[in-house]
């Protein structure tokens, strides 16, 4: 085997582990792969078109983020937060964010509120057509937006899971009628930014958060029959548009 042949192969690999690692992602963030789902090696292998070690690979990663459990001698499996840790999540998730808005306020973006503002009027078409898995994404997108404003990378990766595993827990855990993320709340966010109103903003991130973690129950929630490799090859579509 040449040099320039191993090279092809081993970026061809890098690739699928990369595809498998976004389109399961997706589909658990999206609410598509309910936590408790049997991530079965073969099926996401077959999916993909690949052998086992990319699929390990990618469930490893999604493992390290919380989103996946590994369970020796059974497999790999959604999450399934308990309440205790979604509290954790959403205390972190303020401490953080609170940070993020004192910056924002303290130092307005070159591209100002307009990628937060586009991403609002996303998400309030999503809503109006029905389509609640795209407006679950746009809401967690506006809060990683928020993270990439402020041109901090770490910040951005660390709220990136923290979004992520929240969401999952939301799953589990959200009492039924409760709406989650609000876009009225989002607006006044920006406009409080805007105004540079630090403690203002601070406030108004530390109370939309805490209304995201009232929204939690300890009721189960019901579960649909998943068909693993339907919603993959969706999910995968969607990461290839």
């Amino acid at each position: 085997m040449t040099a320039t042949t191993e090279r092809t192969r081993d970026a061809s690999t890098a690739e699928v582990k990369q595809r498998i690692f976004v389109a399961t992602r997706n589909a658990i963030v999206g609410r598509k792969l309910p936590p408790g789902t049997k991530l079965t090696e073969d099926v996401i292998a077959d999916t993909f078109g690949c052998g086992r070690g990319p699929v390990r690979w990618a469930l490893a990663r999604l493992g390290d983020e919380g989103l996946v459990t590994l369970v020796p001698h059974r497999g790999a499996f959604v999450a399934e937060p308990p309440l205790d840790e979604a509290k954790h999540l959403f205390g972190a998730r303020r401490m953080l964010e609170g940070g993020i808005v004192r910056c924002l306020c303290g130092h307005r973006p070159p591209a100002g509120w307009r990628p937060l503002i586009a991403c609002i009027e996303a998400e309030d078409r999503a809503h109006a057509e029905g389509d609640e898995t795209a407006a679950l994404r746009l809401s967690a997108d506006f809060h990683l937006l928020m993270a990439e404003l402020t041109g901090n990378p770490i910040v951005t990766t660390m709220l990136r899971e923290l979004v992520s595993r929240t969401v999952l827990a939301i799953t589990v855990h959200q009492r039924q009628g409760s709406s989650g993320c609000r876009t009225h709340e989002h607006r006044r966010l920006i406009a409080l930014l805007e105004a540079g109103d630090v403690e203002g903003a601070a406030r108004e991130m530390e109370d939309h958060l805490q209304a995201l973690e009232a929204g939690l129950d300890l009721s189960p929630q019901p579960r649909s029959g998943t068909g693993l490799r339907e919603v993959l090859q969706a999910a995968l579509t969607m990461a290839d548009d």
